[in-house]
């Protein structure tokens, strides 16, 4: 089981550290004051557990939370708070807590709480293995669950490089790849109307969702490509997700604040997208 802290007392943080090292199948991965830092470190690792403290500088513990679930960054929270209103408790526990404890907290009444939480997800992990294991024997579609969430993981950090993670689009983005990941199947292949219940009005609002998040990605690459002309993986992704011509020029558009726009292949994004995350 994975830990994250984030607080600013180092007594709630030193009385948290020892329940979580208490049990031999935790590891505390990140321990910090910065809520920046944190974020950051959500994004890039695989977290099972936050402890978070309400009170942060510059925000609070219930903003951080509301926009990891943005960025779809969605461990289990634990709280800590040194005034526990009736308000807070009602924020928190709408944007997602499972708990919240007075800092610094009581260590019999930590340690429940931590463990109640890491069982329910240890549960909740065992249940999806079985799930998983299920339907592989009654679908010809459905990949092992390690596979296919080593896939969407990739997927996820493709969106979030392109910095279109939390785009409106991102959404749909989401449901239609995961759809191709489960069912190995190119975008081509895609039913909107059965699998996705989508008319064909729907399709098209959807469309043009996705293609705008495309096109601030398409922007995004072709800046970072100006910045490191060198990059090899900036090229890979150009070619992959947006065809190089397409990047190129974007980035004579950025360069002379004008110009020939740039096209965008949703079809070709989405099996780019895919194929990335095969061969990882």
């Amino acid at each position: 089981m994975n830990f994250y802290i984030l607080n600013n007392d180092q007594a709630t943080i030193d009385t948290l550290q020892d329940v979580i090292e208490a049990d031999f199948d935790n590891v505390l991965i990140g321990v910090t004051n910065d809520p920046v830092k944190a974020y950051d470190d959500m994004l890039q690792l695989r977290v099972d557990i936050m402890l978070v403290s309400y009170e942060l500088s510059g925000t609070t513990g219930i903003s951080l939370i509301e926009s990891l679930e943005k960025v779809h960054s969605n461990p289990r929270f634990i709280m800590t708070a040194d005034k526990l209103t009736p308000a807070i408790k009602s924020a928190a526990y709408q944007a997602g807590c499972d708990f919240i404890l007075v800092q610094p907290p009581n260590l019999q009444e930590a340690k429940h709480m931590i463990r109640f939480i890491a069982t329910q997800v240890k549960l909740i992990s065992r249940l999806r293995t079985i799930y998983d294991l299920s339907a592989t024997s009654t679908s010809p579609y459905q990949l092992p669950q390690a596979d296919q969430r080593q896939q969407f993981d990739q997927i996820n950090r493709t969106l979030r490089f392109l910095g279109i993670s939390a785009e409106n689009g991102s959404k749909d983005i989401r449901r239609i790849i995961r759809l191709m990941v489960d069912q190995n199947i190119d975008f081509n292949e895609v039913d909107f109307e059965r699998d996705l219940n989508l008319t064909e009005h729907q399709k098209k609002v959807v469309y043009q969702r996705i293609r705008r998040a495309i096109k601030v990605g398409i922007i995004n690459l072709a800046a970072m490509c100006i910045d490191y002309p060198e990059n090899d993986v900036l090229l890979e992704y150009a070619n992959n997700l947006f065809e190089y011509q397409n990047v190129h020029i974007e980035i004579q558009r950025l360069k002379n604040a004008g110009g020939a726009q740039s096209k965008v292949s949703i079809q070709h994004f989405f099996d780019g997208l895919l194929q990335g995350a095969r061969a990882d």
